[in-house]
């Protein structure tokens, strides 16, 4: 399940969090800030077959990449919600959504920059939509939640792809070099 804030929801189709929804078809995408009377979110979140849980760090969280961390670490299938907003604006969302903050949190290690190199991330490790929904469904693949056969490896292609593609665009020189400066170039996704 994704949740997108507005701001990310005007970007259409250039977005990773678009993208890592059209490239998973059991996922999600629901637009808002305040999703505490989020009808269909509600609705999923009172679904018992599945326990949801909020791909975000914090103290609480467990850490998916823990030694620990096991097929039977959650009790029913895992339902990862997944904040697809600038880091500023996903605490304003988790702040105002009273049923986000109540469920428990994952988060995992990451030791390596982000792969997003055509977006400044505001701190080392932090991640795009799309590599944190590929790193949890590669975590879940190694112990059992998933059996993807390797399948979700098409979420780093694509974005490996996306980001070769806007590199290639902002070194041709039949560009215009105020559209390389501008504001709206620097923020494609």
């Amino acid at each position: 399940m994704i949740l997108m804030h507005p701001r990310e929801f005007k970007r259409q189709r250039t977005g990773t969090g678009r993208v890592a929804h059209r490239s998973l078809p059991n996922s999600e995408i629901l637009m808002g800030v305040n999703f505490t009377q989020h009808e269909r979110l509600n609705q999923i979140l009172l679904d018992t077959s599945y326990y949801p849980v909020l791909l975000f760090p914090g103290i609480t969280a467990l850490n998916i990449s823990a030694a620990g961390f096991g097929a039977k670490s959650f009790p029913r299938q895992p339902l990862v919600i997944i904040l697809d907003a600038t880091w500023p604006s996903a605490r304003k969302m988790l702040n105002e959504s009273k049923n986000l903050q109540a469920l428990p949190r994952i988060s995992f290690d990451y030791k390596e920059d982000s792969r997003f190199v055509i977006k400044r991330q505001p701190t080392a490790f932090a991640l795009s939509t799309i590599e944190a929904a590929y790193r949890v469904l590669d975590i879940f693949n190694k112990h059992g939640y998933e059996n993807l056969e390797r399948e979700h490896d098409a979420l780093m292609a694509t974005l490996e792809s996306i980001v070769a593609f806007q590199l290639r665009c902002a070194e041709d020189p039949g560009l215009p070099s105020h559209r390389l400066n501008s504001k709206k170039a620097k923020s494609v996704f």
